[in-house]
């Protein structure tokens, strides 16, 4: 690797002003002697949250030239190599020598765990106590695994999913009103807006008549990049891991077990194993393209031997590849509140009573054990009074269950206030859910 070439990089991103950007309501924080990851899925802004915290730093009163970025999915470093990653800090530092050992200095880089043994590299940054090394990624192994096990334990991560519903609004400059009639009529159009294009920052400023097209090109990019070109010794054919991939998508809000999936892909003519599956199961899971939530219970049997739930990374790209019959409201509904829970922190499960009656999310923060359980349903639309009566029930055996006082119902745009068998019942429209 030239080492001009990469002193040019360097140089050439201190010369350029910052882009234009939304700012993201994840923070970052450094942890002494450790890196930071942020990882998600590809699109959902990972890039430009580095560079708000470079913002960040500048408004403090931070030097530009503190910031070393190199970006490695640039097509110029395709060739380059573990022995060539050594160049990035000598050409920082010959470029300015007075820095080193006496100032901060940041080492920004997207997508270095695509050069083999990058880890090591990492390491050897971090024995230098004023270096803090900032990382983004789109597979969770950046999270765990041998990954992980590679920056032996010294690396932190965060996790950004696409926008939230209130980072939606700042993009699109709405001050949230949730008190006038007028500003909750504005939000209850935003919320449709949101619901119809979903959460990846790319589309917002696009021509609605693009937005299918383009939510397609970002699940082939996905199933390319990060599940066929990532897993290069599973020689996974195109074709079949798209149908199976899809399929799974499709289901986002829905019941997923590997012995179904089995038959179904065997009736369309695929023969699968279960091996298989679990494989591309986990790719898909390992590139944040989907994510199963199981049933809550202490015991691992009883989670294990149960089905699982499915759902998709965004509502709006599930709809875009679903098969013509699609993906309903409520699920896409459903799937918005599974995505803000985690956006939370929520470690997140759903429930079954002794009669059956499904509750969609059980939620807990394991870092605050304190706040409690959070009982949550979802339902479009209640004015019904079978799906009304469906929608309620369970919910007070389930709150007394896990001895806890409230239950919250995330509907479109309805609000009330029950009290069932003693327990609040919290009926609240996603517009304003979305914003506590």
């Amino acid at each position: 690797m030239n080492f001009e070439h990469i002193q040019r990089l360097i140089a050439d991103f201190h010369s350029r002003p910052l882009p234009r950007l939304t700012l993201r309501d994840t923070s970052i924080r450094f942890v002494r002697d450790m890196s930071l990851a942020i990882v998600g899925a590809r699109r959902s802004g990972k890039t430009y949250r580095t560079y708000q915290f470079i913002q960040e730093y500048l408004e403090k009163g931070g030097d530009i030239k503190n910031v070393c970025r190199v970006q490695f999915n640039d097509h110029r470093l395709s060739d380059m190599s573990k022995s060539d990653l050594s160049t990035v800090d000598e050409a920082f530092y010959a470029l300015y020598p007075e820095k080193r050992g006496h100032e901060n200095v940041f080492f920004v880089f997207d997508e270095i765990h695509r050069i083999t043994g990058w880890e090591d590299y990492i390491l050897h940054l971090l024995d230098e106590p004023t270096h803090r090394v900032l990382i983004t990624g789109s597979t969770s192994r950046l999270l765990k695994g041998e990954i992980a096990g590679g920056l032996r334990g010294k690396n932190m991560s965060l996790t950004l999913f696409p926008f939230s519903f209130n980072e939606f609004l700042r993009h699109h400059a709405v001050d949230p009103d949730t008190v006038s009639s007028s500003g909750q009529a504005h939000l209850r159009n935003m919320l449709q807006r949101y619901l119809t294009q979903g959460g990846f920052p790319g589309l917002l400023d696009a021509d609605e008549r693009d937005h299918m097209d383009l939510l397609q090109n970002y699940w082939d990019t996905m199933v390319l990049r990060d599940i066929i070109e990532a897993h290069p010794e599973s020689k996974i054919p195109f074709a079949v891991f798209s149908k199976f991939a899809q399929g799974l998508m499709a289901r986002t809000g829905c019941p997923f077990t590997v012995r179904k999936m089995a038959g179904e892909m065997r009736d369309a003519g695929l023969s699968f194993s279960t091996e298989t599956i679990y494989d591309y199961l986990h790719f898909l899971e390992e590139a944040f393209m989907v994510f199963t939530v199981p049933i809550f219970s202490a015991s691992e049997s009883i989670r294990q031997r149960n089905y699982h739930k499915v759902y998709a990374i965004d509502w709006a790209m599930a709809r875009s590849i679903a098969p013509p019959a699609g993906v309903d409201a409520t699920r896409q509904l459903e799937t918005m509140v599974y995505l803000e829970l985690r956006r939370r922190g929520l470690d997140v499960s759903y429930f079954k009573t002794r009669q059956g009656w499904e509750i969609d999310f059980i939620a807990v923060n394991k870092k605050r054990p304190d706040e409690g359980l959070l009982v949550c349903q979802v339902a479009y639309s209640m004015r019904d009074k079978g799906v009304r009566e469906r929608e309620l029930r369970g919910l007070s055996e389930t709150a007394r269950y896990l001895k806890v006082r409230s239950a919250t119902v995330v509907t479109l745009d309805e609000a009330e206030t029950l009290t069932i068998d003693g327990i609040a019942v919290n009926i609240v429209p996603a517009w304003k859910w979305l914003l506590e």
